[in-house]
Formats: structure tokens, C-alpha cells, sequence
């Protein structure tokens, strides 16, 4: 993504490494804040406030400890979730309809099926405390206990909310908008 040498001239405050870094990791770190924050008006904010922060904490960065893309990404979920914190509207806590249906445990194998394109629609359309919580823990491989220091919720509400939105994805998986993508279902 970034190469050791352009960090470590961003670091020593060279004007042209700080638009190289910004050049080659925009579009990652906008997909990730398309993935987060539902409302486009705020997605440039957020990239902006989370490249002021990368930059201001660069000095930080040890390359000997591991890449950049994951402390990058790391920067990026952190700035969305500061921002849902301080924007949030909507409840966390999304109430399911009772049902005695399980999951499939291969959800995740019905979901690879999908194109890009159908899994970014189904999560754009998911309750907002369901798709952070799938985000965090399926996608970035969040513990619950990070994704609910993150969410300032607990642990146990984390694993619910993952679990109710496993529910939320099969039932829409099986709509009549995706019978056709899964009917291994």
C-alpha cells in the first residue's frame, strides 16, 4: 500500500510523502467509510478528520511492528465510530420480531456468493446497530469485546446485535429480491 521509505518521509515532514500516502490509501479508506457511516454527506468529514489524525499520529508508527494497512484501518473505523458516537441518532439496540429460527452457521459461505455489489446493497439497507456490530466482528475481525469498547456497548449486547444481524441478512437473503442469489438457503 504505502511504502516504509514514504512514511518515513512523511514523518520527517516532507510535503509530497503526506500526498502520496493520502493518493494511494483514499479509496481504501473511503470503502471503509462508505461501510460504516450510511449518510453520504458526511463520508468527506470523515475521511478528512481521520487523514488529519493518521498524519498527526504517523510519528507513532513503527514499521518493524507490522504493516500499515491495518493500523490504517484501524485510524479509519476509529474516526467512524467517534463520529457515530457524537452523531447518533438512532438507538444501537434494534428490536427483532421473536422467532425460534436459527441461523445458518454457513452464512458467511452464502454470502460469498454474492457479488460486491449485492452484499454492499443488503448492508446499506441493514439497521444501523446491526451493521456496525456485522461490520466490526464478520468483516474487520473485531473481538465483541473490542467492537463494544467501540460502540460503548457490552460485550454481550455485541454478540446479540451480531446474532440479530446474521437473522436480518438470512431473512433478506431469502426475500424475493434474492431468492435467485440464494437459493442454497
Amino acid at each position: 500500500m504505502v511504502e516504509s521509505t514514504v512514511i518515513k518521509a512523511a514523518i520527517k515532514r516532507e510535503r509530497g510523502a503526506f500526498q502520496v500516502i493520502y493518493e494511494s490509501c483514499a479509496p481504501y479508506a473511503y470503502a471503509i467509510v462508505r461501510r460504516y457511516i450510511s449518510n453520504t454527506n458526511d463520508h468527506k468529514d470523515i475521511l478528512q478528520e481521520a487523514f488529519a489524525r493518521l498524519f498527526l499520529s504517523l510519528h507513532t508508527f513503527d514499521t518493524s511492528k507490522g504493516d500499515f494497512k491495518p493500523w490504517l484501518r484501524k485510524i479509519i473505523i476509529n474516526q467512524c465510530m467517534q463520529h457515530l458516537r457524537k452523531n447518533q441518532k438512532n438507538a444501537v439496540v434494534v428490536p427483532l420480531n421473536h422467532t425460534n429460527e436459527e441461523p445458518k452457521e454457513n452464512l458467511e459461505a452464502e454470502l460469498t456468493k454474492l457479488s460486491k455489489s449485492d452484499i454492499e446493497r443488503l448492508l446499506t439497507q441493514m439497521p444501523e446497530g446491526y451493521r456496525q456490530v456485522f461490520m466490526l466482528v464478520a468483516i474487520d475481525d473485531y473481538t465483541h469485546k473490542e467492537a463494544g469498547k467501540l460502540l460503548d456497548i457490552s460485550p454481550e449486547t455485541s454478540r446479540s446485535q451480531f446474532f440479530r444481524a446474521r437473522k436480518w441478512l438470512k431473512k433478506h437473503l431469502i426475500s424475493d429480491n434474492y431468492k435467485t442469489l440464494a437459493n442454497g438457503l
